[in-house]
């Protein structure tokens, strides 16, 4: 594991949202936190060709489990799934994600140019 806990990098690193990391063999689980927000999600390995699944609060249950407003789901959920590419990952890769479960894969996505 590179570094259990990773922040967007900008000057206010402690106010900006972090990820940290709790494996448990196969899985484990995903910590975020931001002034605004904390809230986990689990995290299992996935089959070929994706490297892990992790489970993100749908949109239905999203203000409840992260205090914050469905308005920002997406943006956090691109947050969440680049910072996981960037720590987990050594080279090129990246996420899906539909209303249930991110999807982290590795090399560079086949429908983008």
């Amino acid at each position: 594991m590179k570094d259990p806990t990773h922040s967007t990098g900008n000057p206010a690193a402690e106010n900006g949202p972090q990820l940290r990391y709790s494996d448990d063999g196969r899985g484990g689980t995903i910590h975020y936190t931001s002034p605004a927000s904390n809230f986990d999600m689990w995290y299992e390995l996935a089959m070929s060709p994706a490297v892990v699944d992790i489970g993100i609060p749908e949109s239905k249950y999203w203000v409840g489990q992260t205090k914050t407003p469905l308005a920002q789901r997406d943006d956090m959920l691109r947050f969440i799934g680049q910072q996981v590419v960037n720590d987990k990952l050594s080279g090129h890769g990246y996420f899906l994600f539909n209303d249930q479960i991110m999807t982290i894969y590795k090399g560079k996505n086949p429908d983008k140019d």
